[in-house]
């Protein structure tokens, strides 16, 4: 399980990703989605990168990947690693290791 400090990180860093793609709109009506049609919240990336991208792919279709791409490199940059993989679930599980 990862520290509620660090949740609260993933959500800002997934809703200033959403937002840099599209503005308040679009971010509010993804994470409207994400939670309702998906049952997955922001924070949820880490915990559960699977479910999370699942859903993203569902809303955004290929271009999740820009997404995901972007999300996976401002993680690793606020945590320090160097990491050049564009998979969330692999970023995820190198942040559990750490």
């Amino acid at each position: 399980m990862v520290k509620k400090s660090f949740k609260n990180i993933v959500k800002k860093l997934v809703e200033e990703t959403l937002t840099e793609y599209g503005g308040e709109p679009v971010k509010n009506a993804v994470l409207f989605h994400l939670k309702n049609m998906h049952n997955v919240a922001p924070e949820d990336a880490i915990d559960k990168p699977e479910e999370f991208i699942k859903a993203l792919n569902d809303i955004y279709g290929p271009f999740e990947k820009i997404i995901e791409r972007e999300l996976c490199l401002k993680i690793a940059r606020v945590y320090g690693i160097n990491y050049k993989n564009e998979d969330l679930i692999e970023l995820a599980k190198e942040l559990k290791k750490q």
